[in-house]
């Protein structure tokens, strides 16, 4: 007789279901993680740019911070999305503060 026990078949499925409940969660820690990891890049090309804005119109004499954020201040073209996952960062042009949540 050739083939596996019912024994061995379970053992196996109660190995599999283990392994499946240890990496569940940490695949959803990764998850959180690279949510936080997107907004802090986000964040630091939002406060690069304004300190960069800054620096520009200090050079120029009337130093002051941007009213809004605009495209053409990122080297992408792009204004970086408010929201990641379930963070945001926020701007606040009288300061030139960005700060994230």
């Amino acid at each position: 007789m050739k083939g596996f026990t019912l024994i061995e078949l379970i053992i196996v499925i109660v190995i599999i279901g283990i392994l499946a409940a240890v990496a569940i969660p940490k695949y959803l820690d990764l998850q959180d993680s690279a949510n936080r990891a997107q907004r802090d890049g986000n964040c630091s090309a939002v406060r690069g740019a304004v300190n960069l804005y800054y620096a520009e119109t200090a050079a120029s004499g009337a130093a002051a911070f941007p009213a809004n954020l605009t495209s053409d201040m990122f080297a992408d073209g792009a204004v970086p999305p408010t929201i990641s996952g379930t963070y945001t960062w926020t701007y606040t042009s009288a300061s030139g503060q960005v700060t994230t949540n």
